[in-house]
């Protein structure tokens, strides 16, 4: 991670939570994660990016383990406040930069990460990423912006910033091209905010989930590969 964003996110960090669309849109995430990949007490989650841990603490009732990693130090120290503080026993914090940092051993049935994609500069590579620390049949779920004209962040915000949010259907393509399948997205959520132009503008938040391939790759697998707008995976519950 840059030393731009590290510092960006660690001096943000003590009032990340204060935020209410933040946290509205969290919420929002949260809740059509568990409806799209309907997650079980037998899963292990990694929520990459993850924060001060809004995601992980919705998520964590519903999923047996969750691994919050982000690069952020000051992230990671509000998160391990909160942790103690609540008395959470199933979330793990760890500091993790894939971009540059090498992939950790562990593997996971369920990848989520949220208005995150954005601040990576290797869209691809990060894809491939997850899907490596997926095991067979894992679902990644990652939410961000749809294409945006270059407003949604402030001036400061903006220096750790790859992509004006998303097309969905590259994104999807690139997700294919890696070996995800089933794949499909949905609008989970708007924000309203005041942009430097003046007055207020929407921002769509979509919610695109895949499934690694118990065997094989893209084209190569037996398997069709498929996308499509939600309804749309749906893991059979425990």
């Amino acid at each position: 991670m840059s030393e731009t964003k590290s510092t960006y996110f660690d001096q943000a960090a003590t009032t990340w939570d204060d935020n209410p669309i933040r946290v509205a849109l969290m919420k929002a995430v949260a809740g059509a994660i568990i409806r799209q990949a309907q997650p079980t007490s037998r899963m292990a989650m990694l929520d990459y990016g993850c924060g001060t841990g809004l995601i992980s603490f919705f998520l964590a009732p519903h999923v047996g383990t969750a691994m919050a990693a982000d690069s952020s130090e000051g992230m990671l120290t509000v998160l391990r406040q909160k942790i103690e503080q609540n008395g959470v026993k199933t979330i793990r914090p760890v500091r993790l930069d894939l971009e540059c940092d090498p992939l950790p051993e562990d593997r996971y049935d369920l990848i989520v990460t949220n208005m995150v994609m954005h601040h990576v500069s290797d869209t691809l590579g990060m894809l491939q990423k997850f899907h490596a620390l997926l095991r067979p049949d894992g679902v990644l779920c990652i939410s961000d912006l749809d294409t945006e004209p270059g407003v949604f962040h402030d001036a400061e915000a903006a220096t750790t910033v790859h992509h004006h949010g998303f097309d969905r259907q590259e994104f999807k393509g690139l997700m294919l091209q890696v070996g995800f399948c089933d794949l499909g997205d949905s609008t989970v959520h708007t924000i309203r905010k005041p942009v430097a132009s003046g007055g207020e503008r929407d921002f769509p938040v979509f919610l695109i989930s895949g499934r690694r391939l118990r065997s094989g790759i893209g084209r190569s697998s037996p398997k069709p590969c498929s996308c499509h707008t939600w309804p749309g995976l749906r893991l059979p519950a425990s």
